[in-house]
């Protein structure tokens, strides 16, 4: 009795687990590439040094997510990461109002819209392409611009994140 629950189990286990050979964690990635250099992030918007939360931002992304190594030389890569901030913009999303005063904001939305595009360092092809946003909302504190500010960095890891997801998830 002993000796068939343990081929029983043994079988089924088999049978299980085969369903889930190939099956690995994480997505794949594209042949042949296995570093990437980040250009210098251009920012075609009104918003001055954006940029540089948002280059910041996606070193980190490169670095967390782990199958592309990221390399600082262009020259040691196999593609390069080139990413174009095309819209920054803030917008009230939810307004305070006091007895006998006007209606406030109390809530924005900020958002960033880009553009990136992994290119092949020997070819120069262009491998993949995005084009997304990335946003967070912050509540009006002291000033305007210390809120922005704040709000910014959220924004930043949100948008290079799609970004990153867009670029190296190669869909066989």
């Amino acid at each position: 009795m002993k000796r068939r629950l343990l081929l029983t189990g043994t079988l089924t286990s088999t049978l299980l687990f085969s369903g889930c050979m190939g099956y690995q964690l994480g997505g794949t990635t594209h042949a042949g590439i296995n570093s990437a250099a980040l250009a210098p992030v251009i920012n075609n918007t009104s918003e001055p040094a954006i940029e540089t939360q948002v280059t910041h931002a996606m070193r980190n992304r490169l670095q967390f997510d782990g199958r592309i190594k990221l390399v600082n030389q262009v020259e040691q890569a196999d593609a390069v990461v080139e990413i174009t901030l095309t819209k920054y913009n803030i917008q009230p999303i939810a307004y305070k109002t006091e007895e006998g005063q006007r209606t406030t904001p109390d809530l924005y939305r900020l958002r960033i819209t880009g553009k990136a595009e992994l290119r092949s360092t020997d070819t120069g092809e262009v491998i993949a392409s995005s084009a997304t946003y990335g946003e967070s909302t912050f509540s009006f504190t002291s000033d305007l611009t210390t809120s922005k500010r704040n709000a910014l960095p959220p924004a930043a890891d949100e948008i290079a994140k799609f970004m990153l997801d867009d670029l190296i998830e190669a869909w066989n």
